[in-house]
């Protein structure tokens, strides 16, 4: 069996924006070097600093844009300042050097045959409105549901309504204290609106593993697919520090013990998924639920 042709790089990346975002999180816009492809959405990459830096390994950050400017590739992420690593992130300034090693992973299938549902959690709505901007551009529509705790919660309402308007997809809001739009959750207000939707549904969603959870869950009682993108402690990204395992279900088991010697070693074993090389974006029968911590 020939082996798979690697389509990461490392390379040395410039600040080209960094500003503040709302609720505490910002906005980092880096320009790669030619040579470097184009993230799809739900692929990460991984940011190591200029020495010295507080953190000795790189932080895995999931892609929230790519665009070309100038014939410049530019990709863009949205993070909050809450550990170490992203702390020291926050402190960079324009024309700042970062090393990024990427596009890692695998992204969402957005080309699968159903209605589009996306559902977002919190900063999950970046990734998600990267996914939106694809279906459009393919002459799709989408439905995006949108949760959070509270408002102020709500990153990049105003971004993520504006975008959706233009490409003709609507916008669900969820709040669990019902300060605005729907009061719940978003598997609470994606069960009413499924109704009203065309079958099948195809879900893509990006938030905290609770939320992916109970996504998961209410796709596979309902007879839907859902693509969720996980995350992990991902010391290298690429599988070779077996870090961040996630546990397969029986079904996936099953699967890779008949693929064998076919399955790249890189991507975990029969019981345990490689959250960096089978996923980050999982469908929802791959993973035993149960055990997702």
């Amino acid at each position: 069996m020939s082996t798979p042709q690697r389509t990461w790089r490392q390379v040395a990346a410039k600040v080209r924006a960094h500003r503040e975002y709302g609720a505490g999180f910002h906005w980092l816009d880096l320009e790669v070097p030619t040579g470097f492809a184009a993230p799809v959405a739900g692929q990460f990459v991984q940011l190591l600093l200029d020495f010295p830096s507080p953190v000795l390994l790189p932080r895995p950050m999931s892609v929230a844009s790519a665009s070309r400017r100038g014939g410049r590739l530019r990709i863009g992420f949205l993070y909050a300042p809450v550990g170490s690593g992203t702390r020291a992130l926050a402190k960079l300034a324009v024309g700042d050097t970062v090393h990024v090693t990427g596009p890692l992973g695998r992204g969402y299938p957005l080309a699968e045959r159903g209605t589009p549902v996306l559902v977002a959690g919190g900063r999950g709505v970046a990734p998600l409105l990267m996914a939106a901007d694809v279906i459009a551009k393919s002459r799709r529509r989408c439905e995006f549901v949108f949760g959070a705790r509270t408002a102020s919660l709500l990153v990049g309402h105003a971004e993520a309504r504006e975008r959706l308007a233009r490409n003709g997809s609507r916008l669900h809001v969820a709040t669990d204290d019902g300060s605005r739009g729907f009061r719940g959750n978003v598997v609470q207000l994606l069960d009413k609106l499924a109704g009203k939707l065309e079958p099948p549904l195809v879900i893509h969603a990006c938030g905290p593993h609770g939320m992916l959870a109970a996504v998961a869950r209410w796709a596979m009682a309902n007879g839907a697919r859902a693509h969720l993108a996980m995350e992990s402690v991902m010391a290298c990204g690429t599988g070779v520090c077996r870090g961040c395992p996630l546990p397969r279900s029986n079904e996936a088991r099953d699967r890779v013990l008949a693929e064998g010697a076919a399955a790249a070693a890189l991507k975990g074993n029969p019981e345990w998924a490689m959250c960096c090389t089978d996923g980050p974006v999982f469908e929802s029968r791959e993973l035993d639920w149960e055990r997702v911590e």
